[in-house]
């Protein structure tokens, strides 16, 4: 993996790690996560308004915006209610192992191709993820796995993994057909509308208040960083393999664990760390991957 992409997706492993843990932090996870679209799509509405008029808009961007914005959407949502149901340094690695579809998906759908040391990376990666879910290094420990997936937190976190993969490889296809920022701009704000929709039904107008007032700056924070962050990974995807993009952004875990541990007071045991120092390794990897 060339230096460029590589060093732009270990930059938004940081970025992406704090705004879930803003909306870990958050009191009502659903109602947080509308209102923080609601601010993205305000931030770069300016950006978005200057590419639309330099680059112009054709029909066939229609269908990539919107397949992108339902996909995104089951992401979002099914993120929020993982965490509704589990903690931060569970939910987010099993939400970030979109590596576990991701290297399937792309070779079926567009014929994309990982050497060895990508697909050692890859293993690494996962199995890291695997011993992060561990109680314990014992049989006992693997039992827990089982444990752990009937979890609706991890159940909910597998789904969002999934929803990565998929946004990720059709992230990949459209960019080479239409202008990255604007297409990211674009289905972003047709997930803020259909996610705000649902939000305005659900939940009464006093409870929306409510989380706007106790965490108005923290949404606003994750407005700006969501966006931020994924036009990092869309740069790296015009440069890189889907696959490995992928896998690399996983390392975002360490520092999804570290804040679960030492802002919320979560458990940091054995398992978990052998499972990050794995995961590192693997993430690492990559970039000698081909």
């Amino acid at each position: 993996m060339d230096t460029l992409p590589f060093a732009l997706v270990l930059t938004s492993i940081f970025t992406h790690a704090y705004w879930n843990y803003l909306i870990k932090s958050s009191q009502n996870k659903h109602v947080f996560t509308a209102l923080s679209k609601l601010a993205e799509i305000t931030i770069f509405s300016i950006p978005a308004v200057y590419f639309l008029m330099t680059t112009g808009f054709k029909m066939e961007f229609l269908l990539l915006i919107s397949v992108a914005a339902s996909i995104t959407f089951l992401n979002y949502f099914f993120l929020a209610s993982a965490y509704k149901h589990g903690d931060l340094s569970l939910v987010y690695p099993v939400s970030r192992s979109s590596i576990l579809f991701l290297p399937i998906i792309a070779f079926y759908f567009i014929d994309e191709r990982i050497d060895i040391v990508g697909l050692s990376a890859i293993l690494m990666i996962l199995l890291g993820t695997f011993v992060m879910h561990m109680e314990s290094l014992d049989k006992r420990g693997i039992q827990t796995i089982v444990k752990n997936v009937n979890n609706k937190g991890s159940a909910y976190a597998i789904l969002a993994a999934l929803a990565v993969a998929g946004y990720t490889l059709w992230d990949k296809i459209s960019i080479s057909k239409m202008e990255p920022f604007l297409y990211f701009y674009l289905y972003t704000f047709l997930v803020a509308i259909l996610y705000n929709t649902t939000t305005f039904l659900k939940f009464d107008k006093e409870e929306i208040k409510k989380e706007w007032s106790l965490n108005r700056s923290e949404i606003i924070q994750v407005g700006f960083f969501n966006s931020f962050t994924y036009i990092l990974i869309l740069t790296a995807l015009t440069m890189s393999k889907a696959t490995y993009v992928g896998g690399l952004r996983q390392l975002s875990i360490v520092i999804g664990a570290f804040l679960g541990y030492k802002l919320l007071g979560e458990k940091m045991g054995l398992p978990k760390v052998i499972g990050i120092a794995i995961s590192v390794v693997g993430g690492s990897l990559i970039y000698l991957a081909k």
